[in-house]
């Protein structure tokens, strides 16, 4: 039987690509161990050699076999947990900004991440607070108003080489209304907003990992976008919702009660879910809890999922 190389190296690929994944969820594997895994790319470079020295042998395929694997387990990771990639100047701290302030009504919160991480919670008391440093040149940038609080990356724009590291802490009141946007880039944020009231709450994550646990908020609609990475989104059913879940080259795990009536309108390439599995049932275009209709909240969600997975309640929870 001719081996077609082709084949056998996609196969491959593929195997681990969705192996990888599947054994976090099942608690295999800790996300640890996967968030190292991209420090593994330079077998690439062992198995192109390998095929150039056996190119003319009967092993001819290892070399192939090791990119594919390779490859497989990194963006299999990437599905998973999203990396742990660091940044490239961490040259030490220098320095951190704290700031603290009150909002006079409703009000808008931006918070735009570029390397590193960020926790997101509610504050103890009726003001809002931000400490933030970075291990590079700058200082995050904070600037505010009676209505407005904005935290952004300084080194946004920089070459990656260039760019420190960030830790943010930042707490929210919950005696207002706020409009919240989280966009997080080669970074890792945990979010838990209990108490909070979220008029909106939209979340963009590129190459990371988010977790966003909103139990005991009151939210109006959600947005998630994962694109290379891994999310996962907790909701209690104690309020309807609606909103846009998208995942590109990515996972999202989806965590909610047995009460929320859920419907979820679904379109994917190249994707996998557990709807059935998890006892949604099919009604028109929609998967849906039984009971939908009679439910006290419902959650009704877009999604739209390309290469990765959502899977609905994994075993363990939503880490």
């Amino acid at each position: 039987m001719k081996l077609n190389r082709g084949r056998l190296n996609w196969g491959v690929f593929f195997i681990v690509l969705g192996a990888v994944p599947l054994a976090y969820h099942q608690g295999a594997v800790s996300p640890t161990t996967l968030g190292d895994a991209w420090q593994l790319w330079p077998l690439i470079l062992v198995g192109i050699g390998l095929g150039f020295v056996l190119s003319r042998t009967p092993a001819y395929f290892i070399g192939g076999l090791v990119v594919a694997a390779c490859l497989g387990l990194v963006l299999g990771s990437l599905f998973a947990v999203g990396p742990e990639l660091g940044c490239g100047n961490p040259s030490g701290p220098a320095g951190s900004v704290s700031r603290d302030g009150t909002f006079a009504g409703a009000a808008q919160v931006e918070l735009d991440l570029q390397c590193g991480r960020a926790s997101v919670t509610t504050s103890p008391d009726s003001q809002w607070h931000v400490s933030a440093s970075n291990t590079g040149t700058n200082n995050p940038d904070v600037t505010f108003s009676a209505t407005s609080l904005t935290v952004s990356s300084s080194d946004r724009g920089a070459w990656w080489l260039q760019r420190g590291e960030e830790d943010w802490n930042v707490a929210l009141p919950s005696g207002q209304s706020i409009g919240l946007n989280v966009s997080i880039d080669a970074g890792d944020a945990h979010v838990s907003l209990g108490g909070a009231s979220l008029s909106s709450a939209s979340f963009s994550l590129n190459a990371g990992s988010l977790h966003a646990d909103l139990t005991g908020a009151r939210i109006g609609s959600i947005t998630v976008s994962t694109n290379v990475g891994a999310s996962s989104l907790i909701l209690d059913g104690n309020s309807s919702v609606s909103g846009t879940l998208s995942t590109n080259v990515g996972s999202l795990d989806l965590c909610a009660p047995s009460q929320l009536g859920l419907s979820l309108k679904s379109s994917e390439s190249l994707a996998s879910s557990n709807f059935s599995s998890a006892g949604l049932v099919r009604v028109g275009d929609a998967w849906q809890t039984p009971g939908y209709d009679t439910a006290t909240n419902k959650a009704d969600f877009t999604v739209s999922t390309s290469v990765g997975s959502l899977t609905l309640n994994p075993a363990g929870g939503c880490k």
